[in-house]
């Protein structure tokens, strides 16, 4: 049993990438499955769960759920690979509303995954407030309303003076800050990859070198 683990920003590919080496890992001669981040019924952050991130036990919560799936993985032989689930969909949250003790979670989380071997590829822009002008713009203005609107609403961003457009960049920019922090201090041993849009095939590479596996 094993976990592989996607990270970035919003954009930089971690549901492209999961479903790639999902698919080369069983040409390898794995049994591997990859869990969709924003997936309804996602083994460990639901729809129901992230429903509660609001609620005073919602990391405790969340770290319950990983004891859970990392017992039931520990049973087989499959590579699980999930994208977004070891930042995006906790550590974010915990950032939005100001949750304090951010990096005491991490440490919770990776004592609760330990049994599954995990390792990470971090897909990390060089500059994250361009990367999401970037990715605003390949978006359309539909999402850059919704997603901007949403987050000028949060705790840090009305703690920062977050508004609009620019507030969306610029939070971004703090958030890849904080995953900068802890993959500096992670214990799983992690792949830092410089996003470039357009360089799929560097990224791939990468990230077939790290996780041992051939390219077809």
């Amino acid at each position: 049993m094993t976990m592989w683990l996607l990270e970035g920003l919003p954009g930089v590919g971690k549901s492209t990438m999961a479903a790639y080496l999902c698919e080369l890992a069983r040409q390898s001669g794995y049994a591997a499955k990859w869990y969709l981040e924003e997936s309804h019924d996602h083994p460990v952050h639901s729809a129901s769960l992230k429903g509660k991130r609001l609620d005073a036990d919602f990391i405790e919560e969340c770290l319950q759920s990983w004891s859970r799936f990392t017992e039931q993985c520990e049973k087989d032989e499959t590579v699980h690979i999930l994208e977004g689930s070891a930042f995006q969909s906790t550590v974010r949250f915990m950032m939005e509303e100001k949750r304090p003790a951010i990096a005491h979670y991490y440490q919770r989380f990776e004592e609760a995954v330990a049994p599954l071997n995990p390792r990470m590829v971090y897909l990390r822009p060089r500059d994250a407030v361009r990367h999401s002008q970037y990715v605003s713009m390949l978006r359309g203005n539909d999402w850059t309303a919704k997603v901007s609107g949403y987050l000028e609403n949060t705790r840090h961003a009305k703690h920062e003076g977050l508004t609009g457009t620019n507030g969306m960049h610029k939070f971004w920019a703090d958030y890849a800050a904080l995953c900068d922090t802890l993959v500096a201090r992670t214990k799983v041993p992690t792949k830092n990859v410089e996003f470039v849009p357009g360089d799929w095939r560097r990224h791939m590479a990468e990230a077939n070198e790290f996780f041992e596996l051939k390219a077809p």
